[in-house]
Order: structure tokens, then sequence, then C-alpha cells
């Protein structure tokens, strides 16, 4: 009998890999050194400087999952979402992850802001700092999997990495709020932590939308494997990447 959808992200929770891939994020020593208020701020800027250029492109990867096609923005700070089509169906996964990525934008500047960074500087190649491929893996595989509409794979790494993620933001957001190296932020209120907060927070009914397009596609769960594999080390990469700096 087949599984299913919400039986299917389950069981690929409980798979050996994302089960290391929680371990390596759980004792991440970018996390660490957050926590013991020895992140650089070149290491802050790092995660500024590489999220921008993931959420540029993840915005464009979940607007062509969610059938849209041409959105291309070059900033995302005055982009608008192009309207869900058809405009009666329920909430698209992906339409509902292209809303997300705008709404934190502005909340990402501010961000930056609090470490002397304007969008102009987020988006010129600068001779301080250098992209890193490995933090920009991530996003280039959500390209791959939107340019070959494999709607159902992204559904199921979503459902599987974006709490990953979720986590290590919230790790992130108490040890800034609450260490002394960081003075500048007050509290979860105070804006330079908005986006970070704005990513700790647990997604509503994530598992039921991605459940619903897994279902949809009909693919059967030897194909979500890899997938869903790949974005976890991906997300591994984009710590390292930005400790690293």
């Amino acid at each position: 009998m087949k599984m299913t959808g919400l039986e299917t992200i389950q069981k690929l929770r409980q798979e050996s890999f994302n089960e290391k891939t929680e371990k390596k994020l759980l004792s991440h020593p970018y996390l660490t050194a957050a926590k013991n208020g020895t992140l650089t701020k070149s290491q802050r800027r790092a995660f500024a400087r590489e999220q921008y250029l993931i959420q540029l492109s993840d915005a464009r990867s979940f607007a062509s999952l969610a059938g849209h096609e041409g959105f291309a923005p070059t900033s995302l700070s005055d982009a608008i979402a192009p309207k869900p089509n058809p405009p009666e169906s329920p909430v698209d996964l992906f339409q509902f992850l292209l809303g997300g990525e705008l709404y934190a934008a502005p909340l990402l500047l501010e961000y930056a802001k609090q470490l002397d960074l304007d969008e102009e500087s987020l988006k010129s190649p600068n001779s301080d700092y250098c992209i890193s491929a490995k933090a920009q893996a991530y996003p280039s595989y959500w390209a791959r999997l939107a340019l070959s509409k494999q709607r159902a794979a992204g559904a199921a790494a979503c459902a599987v990495n974006f709490p990953a993620w979720g986590r290590m933001c919230q790790r992130l957001l108490e040890a800034l709020r609450d260490g002394e190296a960081y003075p500048e932020y007050t509290s979860d209120d105070d804006a330079g932590l908005a986006f970070v907060k704005f990513f700790a927070t647990p997604i509503e009914d994530l598992d039921v939308m991605a459940a619903t397009i897994i279902e949809e596609e009909n693919v059967s769960y030897e194909e979500l494997v890899e997938p869903v594999r790949l974005l976890q080390e991906y997300e591994i990469m984009f710590w390292d990447a930005i400790f690293e700096a």
C-alpha cells in the first residue's frame, strides 16, 4: 500500500542521513561561537551577504515551482509576488514560500544595517568578501529543482529542511539576543533580529502543504530521498561557509 504524503515526510525525517544532519547542525561551530560570544563581525556579515543572494535565488525558484514563469527581480525589496493561478485554488506551498521570502527581504536589510551593510553593498561585488560557492550550493540546487519542475522533491525537501533551518535560526536568535558580546541586540523585538526571528518561527501547516504536493505528483519514495539528502547537506555547507568567513 502506498504511503500518504504525511507518512512519506515522517519516514524521510527518520532516515539516517537526516539524523546525522541534525546532529551536525546541533553542534555546529557557528552556533557555538555565537553562544560563546566569539562570533566575529565578519562571520555575521557573511550570514547577511550569503542570505541576500540565497533569498533572491530562492524567490525565483519558488515562483517557478508555483507556476510563475518570468519572475526574475533584481531585488526583493520592492518585488511583488505574482497572484496564485488559479486564484481560487488552495494555498500552494511554493506560492506561500515565495510570499515569505518577499516579506523577509526588508528584515534581512535591517539585520545587515546593524553590521554597517546596505543593500547596495550586499548586491555588489566587494573586495573584502568573496561570495562562497559552498554557501551558494543550497540555492543553486533549488534552482535545479525548479528548472526540472520537481515539485514533489521540492515539497519533501521543504518539509525536512525548513524545520532544521528554523531551529538553527532559533539558536542564533537566542545567542545574539542574550549574549553580552552583542549589546546592539536587546530583545526579540529588535529590528536587527527580525529576520532571524521570522525564520525561527515554525511554518504553520508546512507538512500538510508539502504532503498535498507529494500526493498530487504521484512519485515514489525512492525518487524523493536523494533531493532531500542533498539539500540537507547543502544546509550544512552554508553554515560551514559563513563560519569560515
